[in-house]
């Protein structure tokens, strides 16, 4: 009876698939998928011209086109343009819940541009410039309120105060005094990197790791860059027997920037961390590269964990003087480079810059702020697509090198938006040349290039001397005193077969007999450059 069951659902199978041949679903976010299609219970069952089979949501489509009216009409996924009631609610849960000014207005501006005809359009415009007042105001959210302005920069000033007041009396053996008074600044101004770390420095030092843990954690959210906190944070969870999750910290600190204490760190994480967990099969990356610093800085086995203290200079919080063109990053995030591969806002940029962020904000070479959504995410490569929400929007693009990887010793041009924090949101541009010592870094990265990176350019063209696209910038290569740190970034021909896995298919560059200046390739690709600021709100 089952046998015959599972014959009939076979049969039937069949028959859909006979039936539902060269059909098309058009996606939200504008893209399109062709193949055979049948309906399930809750979204699409898609086979490619390929062979390959892809299973899609019913919420992930905007419309499907079969072979009869009567198979759009059932399948057809469109919202109803004059429900706006759910996309007012969802605007309002996502702009009370962030801890980003720049990220409520994205939410808002979108509801406003998307429902023009909307019974709450007016409800929504007064939200939207009230939260753009709050952004140019850098305001955020202290201890459950929002504050900008003038009001933000007495709570800042006083929470520094007492915090330079806890360093004097550290310096003094006054450690009782000295937490005492850094408690009371957390407390007032609770999202201050300076204060937390401290809190954490000083819980490392004593022995209690839980609560230097959550210090420390605090301090990376605020500050994700921050190679000392990172370090710092993986010692703690190391002595909390956390060796994995503190052996990745060791790692991401040294891709941030490495030096000899975070080298022996890492090293000693290994050698004292359970056998069982060095010999399984995801750890030979990590073992390969502490086997790489250990050689650089002359490491001949474990020490003991070496913490690493605030950076000198550590930047006070932003001014409260108006300035809406440089993202709110205080509440935590990070940012980095993409680039239009199409016009109609399609933008390709690394795995890890997307990744784990609930909410993504593309500057554009206008000003202009948009929200942008994830599309791919690979898992071989470090490449991620993610596209604009605004479909309307036409907007510059550049083409990839027809040649899959570049000459050893060919010019090329970086362009991208390192350390924002420091250098602001301005385009910077280097120039280099291609080394003949690129090797695949197991993550796609095959193109090494002298031009200087730093955090921030990952996902940046790197640029032929035609105005193609050779490579995406990925990484930069570890560092010493001794040794320049090269750029590491991803070919023309792994970006090409990630396209094609998501059926994406663009045509290729030109070669032209007369190479472009300096000056005329910035002109082409800058206005197809974009700062993305990602933000786990």
């Amino acid at each position: 009876m089952q046998l015959t069951r599972i014959a009939a659902l076979l049969l039937l199978i069949l028959s859909a698939v006979s039936a539902a041949s060269a059909a098309t679903l058009v996606m939200n976010d504008g893209s399109t998928l062709q193949g055979t299609i049948i309906t399930t219970s809750d979204g699409y069952w898609i086979k490619f011209s390929d062979g390959s089979t892809k299973i899609v949501a019913k919420e992930d489509v905007k419309s499907y086109s079969g072979d009869t009216e009567a198979d759009a009409a059932s399948l057809d996924a469109s919202p109803n343009p004059d429900d706006s009631a759910q996309a007012f609610r969802q605007a309002r849960e996502r702009a009370d819940d962030t801890d980003s000014a720049a990220t409520a207005v994205a939410a808002w501006q979108q509801f406003v541009d998307k429902h023009p005809d909307s019974p709450d359009l007016t409800t929504a415009t007064r939200e939207l410039q009230r939260w753009k007042t709050l952004a140019s105001q850098n305001a955020e959210k202290i201890n459950g309120a929002w504050v900008g302005g003038d009001d933000r920069r007495r709570i800042i000033d006083q929470a520094e105060q007492l915090t330079s007041q806890a360093a004097e009396m550290l310096q003094h053996n006054q450690t009782l005094q000295a937490i005492d008074k850094l408690r009371q600044a957390a407390r007032i101004y609770p999202n201050s990197f300076l204060t937390n770390f401290s809190l954490g420095w000083v819980a490392l030092s004593e022995g209690d790791y839980d609560q230097s843990a959550d210090y420390f954690t605090t301090a990376t959210r605020l500050r994700p860059q921050s190679v000392e906190a990172v370090n710092n944070l993986g010692i703690a969870n190391f002595q909390r027997r956390r060796f994995e999750i503190a052996i990745d910290e060791f790692i991401t600190a040294a891709k941030i920037q490495d030096s000899k204490e975070i080298a022996e760190n890492l090293v000693t994480a290994l050698a004292d961390a359970p056998v069982e967990l060095r010999t399984l099969p995801k750890m030979k990356p990590t073992l390969q590269a502490a086997t790489l610093l250990a050689t650089q800085y002359n490491i001949s086995g474990p020490t003991d964990f070496i913490p690493l203290p605030p950076p000198l200079g550590v930047p006070r919080a932003q001014d409260s003087s108006p300035n809406p063109a440089e993202p709110d990053l205080t509440a935590g995030g990070w940012s980095g480079t993409g680039f239009f591969i199409t016009g109609d806002g399609l933008i390709l940029t690394n795995r890890h810059v997307a990744k784990g962020s609930k909410t993504l904000i593309v500057e554009l070479a206008s000003g202009d702020k948009v929200p942008a959504k994830i599309v791919a995410i690979d898992d071989q490569y470090d490449l991620s697509l993610i596209r604009l929400d605004d479909p309307a929007k036409t907007v510059p693009f550049v083409r990839l090198s027809p040649g899959d990887s570049p000459p050893e010793g060919a010019d090329c041009v970086v362009m991208g938006f390192p350390m924002v924090d420091q250098l602001g949101f301005d385009l910077k541009i280097t120039r280099g040349v291609v080394s003949s010592s690129a090797q695949d870094q197991g993550n796609g990265a095959d193109v090494l290039t002298d031009a200087k990176v730093n955090p921030g350019n990952s996902g940046g063209p790197v640029v032929d001397k035609f105005g193609n696209v050779m490579a995406i910038v990925s990484m930069k290569s570890l560092t010493s005193g001794d040794f320049d740190s090269y750029g590491i970034g991803i070919s023309a021909g792994h970006i090409r077969e990630f396209l094609d896995r998501n059926h994406i298919h663009l045509s290729a560059g030109q070669e032209t007999s007369a190479p472009l200046s300096t000056e005329d390739l910035v002109t082409k690709v800058k206005p197809a450059t974009v700062c993305i600021i990602a933000t786990t709100n």
